[in-house]
This record gives structure tokens, sequence and C-alpha cells, in this order.
């Protein structure tokens, strides 16, 4: 399975340092609630470390916060969604605004079902370095 794009370590550590007074909080003053809101991050964060899109010989695998999506290798198509106007997301019109394009798989055969790649970031030139990642790994896994 290859991993085209997955959460960056430096988004994880943040998460992590933001848990710090949870963590603080359960270790000076330990309680079941204390408790419960760590046992909570660390699932937050778990979780959050494991998003990503790959592609194996037989499936895409998306796998997004709350659902993990397996599309077969032969219905999956890349889509980059449309830029979306005036949005309070838009930078303005700086040098990096493209509109906040996100990138979708969607299952040919499956009455288009779209399935959104949440770990691809919405500015930036690496939304096409992921878009042309996944197209070019799908037609090499299709071509073996």
């Amino acid at each position: 399975m290859k991993v085209i794009a997955q959460t960056s370590k430096t988004v994880t550590v943040a998460i992590l340092v933001l848990l710090i007074p949870t963590f603080s909080r359960a270790f000076v003053s330990p309680s079941p609630l204390t408790i419960a809101w760590v046992v909570i991050g660390l699932g937050i964060l778990w979780r959050i470390a494991q998003i990503k899109v790959a592609v194996s010989n037989e499936y895409v695998t998306v796998l997004n916060f709350f659902r993990t999506t397996h599309i077969p290798i032969w219905e999956a198509d890349i889509e980059v969604a449309e830029p979306e106007a005036g949005l309070l997301l838009s930078d303005g019109g700086g040098k990096f605004d493209r509109g906040g394009r996100t990138i979708y798989v969607i299952r040919r055969w499956h009455d288009s079902e779209k399935v959104h790649i949440g770990v691809a970031p919405r500015y930036g030139s690496e939304v096409e370095r992921i878009h042309d990642d996944l197209v070019n790994e799908i037609k090499k896994r299709r071509a073996a």
C-alpha cells in the first residue's frame, strides 16, 4: 500500500501540545472526570494521526476522522472540485488564493458517490501534487 498523503507530524505535535493542560490536570488532581478527558484526548490524537489517503492493488483507502472508506481501484476517479468563490476562508485574492479547492474520490458505478479526502489542504500547490500522485498511482495499479 502506497500512502499518498497523511497528517503532518507538525499538526499531530500541535494537538499534543494543546492537550498538555489536560494531562497536567489529570496528574495534579486525578479524578474519574480528568482521566476520562485524557482518554478522550488520546483517542482524538490517535485518530488524527491516522488520517491519510493510500492506494493498494485492490483499493483506494481514504481515512478521514469519522469514516474509513475503501473504494475498489477500478471504480475510483479523482476529481478536484471547482473553486469556491467568496467564502470567508479565502485570503482575499492573495498569491495563494485558489478559491479553496477540494479533492474527491468518486465511485463511478455507484451513483457517483463522492468521498472527500480530508488530509488534502484546500489552498496551495499540495492539492495538485496529491491529485497527480493519486491519478498516477491508480493508473499504475490498474495496469498491473
